[in-house]
C-alpha cells in the first residue's frame, strides 16, 4: 500500500484515501473508480458494480468504492482546496482507524444500521464496520453541534451507549470533547473535532 503526505498537514496519507484521518482534508488527488466496474458482493459472491450502494442479488449494503467516502458522510458542497479546508468532525473507528466525516451542513447526525426494509437511513451507518454482529441499533445514538460544541445521547438503544467507558442514560445529551471514546454495542470509536 502506497502511502504520500496530505497536503494540508503533512501527516501521512494511504494513497486512494477521500479525507486525511489527521485533519479532515478532502484529498482532491484522489481519482474516483470507473462507474462500472465489476466486483463481487462480500455477502453472496454476485457480481456487483463498484459503486452501488447494495447487492442486485441479495440486497446486502456494499462497502464503499475505494477514494469514495461512506453513503451518508459525502460532503455536500464540492471539496474545496486543501489550503482552505477546515477540520471536520469526524468519527475514527477502532482499531482500524478508518474515518467518517460527519457532515459540515448538519446540526444532527443519528448513528446506526442502514436497513432499507425497515426504513432505517442513519446518517453514519456501522454495517460496513461491524455494526450488525457488534449490536449497534438501527437508530443507536445521536450526535448535535451547538456552535463549536458537540453532545451524544442514547436513542434508547438495546446494547447502551459508552463515553469514556461510562454509560449514559437514555435520551439525555452528554457533551463530547475531542478524543472521547465511544461505544456503541460492541462498535469502539474515537470523536475527533480536529
Amino acid at each position: 500500500m502506497s502511502t504520500n503526505t496530505c497536503p494540508n498537514c503533512n501527516a501521512p496519507i494511504v494513497m486512494g484515501a477521500a479525507f486525511c484521518d489527521n485533519c479532515g482534508a478532502p484529498l482532491n488527488a484522489v481519482a474516483p473508480p470507473v462507474a462500472n466496474t465489476p466486483d463481487q458482493c462480500p455477502n453472496c459472491g454476485a457480481t456487483v458494480i463498484v459503486t452501488d450502494l447494495f447487492c442486485d442479488a441479495c440486497g446486502q449494503a456494499l462497502p464503499a468504492a475505494p477514494g469514495y467516502p461512506q453513503p451518508g458522510q459525502r460532503p455536500a458542497d464540492p471539496p474545496v482546496s486543501p489550503a482552505e479546508a477546515l477540520p471536520q468532525p469526524r468519527l475514527l473507528i477502532l482499531p482500524t482507524g478508518d474515518a467518517l466525516i460527519l457532515p459540515p451542513h448538519q446540526d444532527t447526525y443519528v448513528i446506526g444500521r442502514l436497513d432499507p426494509v425497515s426504513g432505517s437511513f442513519p446518517d453514519v451507518d456501522l454495517v460496513p464496520f461491524g455494526g450488525e454482529e457488534g449490536g449497534v441499533s438501527r437508530r443507536h445514538a445521536q450526535i448535535s453541534r451547538h456552535g463549536d460544541k458537540y453532545a451524544i445521547e442514547d436513542l434508547n438503544s438495546v446494547n447502551y451507549t459508552f463515553v469514556n467507558k461510562q454509560k449514559i442514560a437514555v435520551g439525555m445529551a452528554h457533551d463530547l470533547a475531542d478524543g472521547d471514546e465511544i461505544r456503541l454495542g460492541r462498535v469502539l470509536m474515537r470523536f475527533r473535532t480536529g
